[in-house]
């Protein structure tokens, strides 16, 4: 049996097709600037430019909040607010073009990422800047990457810094760094580092750790009293990410949050059923990766980071633009292109309808749902679980992985 690998570089659109791509992801960023009323006030855009304009005043960063009636705090680790001070230092408007550009790069690169060697040899070179531009055109449809843009958030960007990181063959120098930065900067990819040590990729997670501890040294050398903070008493402040039962918390401490609020077992059965999730999935991740399905392993890790993780806003889930990859591509491989083709429909097409927000949300309105009520409002959660176990079926078709493919994980 071929096992399919991310696309090589000699197989995907190269050079001269980049940059028409990034001119023209650049231009319609530029456009949807001066459109800002659907940009919903990139809030937390505003909050990493807080950030670092607290930094630049030598503020107190942890005590400091939005103006504007949202008094929302800084709730990343110190090296994010040193990484944001560029940010603050240009005008709204620069800022606001930049970094939307930058996260519609991102959704370029994920896409060319993850698309197969065998995906590309269908299409032709004239046309394939013309399918990457279309796809990341089409995914601003998606809930999870609209909200990012909309809101400014920062996820495509780590996804993108993540997957690029992993795929790159595993004698590449620094592989894994990568991946330690962005949990410097937000800590929700740390469970990656699960995925390193299951598939025995000692190296990239040495790199890893290297990573982090470097964004963490760099914040003791700038601002040691905040990184102090931040590392010993603000990391554990979950209320700081707001209301754990709201509807945007795709996870499942926000499904038994829904379901029980603030009841003495809600925690622990979080707990316990995000281990159980987590360690069923890096099972399946390890058996991707020893069969070189690289992408795959990574997207199913992302899932279990979303589902185990305290808070899981509906923006964190862009990780479905490599994982509905990977679905279309083991529904192929062990049913054909048809019903593929249905499964990436189906799977795109339920996130394009947006129906968390078809019921009501906000002021714990979330803890009177309706049986009824429950099904769109928890859609995020309920579409990647059968994503998983579709990727659990489709995994017999994988070739059997060896010792010899175990060493070279």
């Amino acid at each position: 049996m071929t096992v399919t690998t991310p696309a090589t570089a000699a197989t995907r659109p190269t050079g001269r097709s980049i940059v028409i791509a990034v001119l023209a992801c650049a231009a319609l960023v530029a456009v949807g600037a001066w459109m800002t009323h659907l940009y919903g006030g990139m809030i937390d855009l505003r909050v990493y430019r807080m950030g670092g304009s607290v930094l630049l005043h030598g503020d107190s960063l942890y005590d400091a909040k939005l103006p504007g009636g949202s008094n929302l705090p800084f709730t990343y680790p110190p090296f994010a607010a040193i990484a944001m001070v560029p940010l603050a230092a240009v005008p709204w408007g620069v800022a606001l073009v930049a970094w939307t550009t930058l996260s519609v790069l991102c959704i370029t690169a994920l896409w060319r990422t993850s698309l197969t060697k065998t995906f590309w040899s269908f299409v032709t070179q004239r046309k394939r800047t013309a399918v990457l531009v279309a796809l990341t055109l089409l995914s601003l449809l998606l809930e999870p990457v609209w909200q990012t843009i909309q809101f400014g958030q920062i996820n495509l960007l780590l996804t993108a810094m993540i997957l690029l990181d992993l795929v790159r063959p595993k004698d590449t120098r620094l592989r894994g760094f990568w991946v330690g930065v962005t949990i410097g900067i937000k800590l929700t990819p740390l469970p990656f580092l699960a995925l390193l040590v299951v598939t025995k990729q000692w190296r990239a997670l040495r790199n890893a750790v290297l990573g982090l501890l470097a964004t963490m040294a760099i914040g003791f050398a700038i601002v040691p009293h905040q990184s102090w903070r931040y590392w010993t008493d603000v990391i554990l402040d979950a209320n700081r990410v707001g209301g754990l039962a709201y509807t945007g918390n795709q996870s499942f401490n926000g499904f038994l949050h829904r379901l029980g609020d603030d009841a003495s077992w809600v925690q622990p059965v979080w707990f316990v059923v995000s281990v159980v999730f987590g360690l069923l999935a890096l099972w399946l991740a390890r058996k991707y990766w020893l069969a070189d399905e690289r992408v795959t392993a990574i997207s199913v890790t992302a899932l279990a980071v979303l589902y185990a993780s305290p808070v899981s806003w509906s923006h964190h889930w862009v990780w479905i633009i490599p994982l509905g990859v990977s679905l279309i591509r083991g529904v192929n491989r062990l049913w054909g292109l048809n019903p593929a083709v249905v499964t990436g429909v189906l799977f795109y097409g339920l996130f394009v309808l947006r129906s968390i927000w078809w019921v009501p949300y906000r002021d714990d309105r979330e803890l009177g749902w309706t049986f009824w009520q429950s099904i769109p409002g928890n859609s995020h959660l309920i579409v990647g679980m059968i994503a998983f176990i579709l990727l659990v079926v489709t995994s017999r078709s994988l070739p059997k992985s060896t010792p010899e493919a175990d060493q070279q994980a």
